[in-house]
């Protein structure tokens, strides 16, 4: 089996612990790459002989892997789940799923077991391998005009690539969430306000009158794998908490006032908080709201789909003046899928 394979098909489910995989539940509409990233040690040994004599051991079982392509209201609580902390939604058509990151406390992000393959079986009973105790890492959603497509990719982690003893994995024939809705960049909008002492209020936030021509948002949960020594080899664990790390990136055709107004935020380090709004069919909605500042340095016109534009950078911070509620990063989600 090669270390890094490609996949076709894809199936998850949520586990309900750390260590236990579960049978898949749902299918993914992406596609992506899975690697095996195991590792080894290897020993020389002066054996008498004159062509090398190895002593090797492997140290370690890991996995990694990608998903990639459109993006989905309905599976955003996959990927939030599994890199933030476990959600469950409340209400019914629609769905609310409401969070945002504790600036005091790490969250509790659900591990999930995947099958990934094609049609081609690895041995006798299928075509799938499994990969348990998938976490989120880091996830960028990338909208452009021109393209109209707004799209993700992500980068994910897990206990090992198990090709169960190179027999494969039947696919469990899950089906897809029930009523998917493709979400889409144009129909995205920005508002904005300076931030108070008092965060987590975007109640009554200002409209930006802008274009968005492309813009992409990156996600980095802060989640790494945890490894223990045991027993001669490295075991994975789970995972820890590094600084997570949010980015708005958009490219905006605007006015002369509004791009005043965010180069002097810039250049006076002024905090505000952004809300970035996706509207989708049938009550499917995702508010991405921010606190954090611009970031100055960024040039007054530059030109992108023939149009002259400025390109700034929000990233997301907790100001140290907010007391009350403190906050970075949450989302407000509208969905027609439960998934608990």
């Amino acid at each position: 089996m090669s270390t890094s394979q490609k996949f076709m098909r894809a199936e998850a489910g949520k586990q309900s612990v750390f260590g236990t995989a579960v049978t898949p539940d749902f299918k993914l509409p992406f596609t992506g790459e899975y690697m095996d990233a195991q590792t080894e040690q290897v020993a020389a040994w002066d054996s008498g002989t004159w062509t090398p004599v190895e002593i090797v051991e492997k140290t370690s079982d890991y996995a990694t892997f990608k998903l990639s392509g459109a993006m989905f209201f309905e599976l955003l609580p996959v990927f939030l789940s599994a890199g933030f902390a476990d959600l469950s939604p409340t209400g019914s058509n629609p769905y609310a799923y409401d969070a945002e990151l504790n600036p005091a406390a790490v969250g509790a992000p659900s591990p999930y077991t995947f099958y990934f393959g094609a049609n081609e079986a690895i041995g006798g009973t299928g075509p799938a391998v499994r990969i348990q105790d998938g976490y989120l890492r880091k996830m960028v959603l990338s909208f452009n005009l021109n393209s109209k497509e707004l799209t993700v990719q992500s980068d994910w982690f897990g206990k090992s690539v198990d090709d169960n003893s190179g027999a494969g994995r039947a696919f469990i024939g899950a089906a897809l969430p029930t009523s998917l809705g493709m979400m889409k960049g144009m129909l995205s909008a920005l508002e904005i306000q300076d931030a108070a002492t008092t965060g987590s209020d975007f109640a009554t936030m200002t409209a930006f009158d802008c274009s968005l021509l492309d813009w992409s948002l990156s996600i980095d949960t802060g989640l790494r794998p945890q490894w223990a020594g045991e027993e001669n080899a490295l075991t994975y664990c789970g995972y820890y908490h590094e600084e997570p790390v949010v980015t708005f990136q958009p490219t905006i055709r605007t006015n002369a006032t509004n791009y005043a107004l965010v180069k002097g935020k810039a250049n006076s380090r002024t905090f505000q908080e952004l809300m970035l709004t996706l509207n989708g069919a049938t009550s499917r909605q995702v508010k991405w709201q921010m606190t954090g500042r611009w970031l100055p340095n960024f040039t007054a016109h530059s030109r992108a789909g023939g149009e002259v534009v400025m390109s700034p950078t929000f990233q997301c911070k907790t100001p140290h003046t907010q007391t009350t509620t403190p906050h970075m990063f949450g989302w407000e989600l509208d969905t027609q899928w439960s998934h608990t």
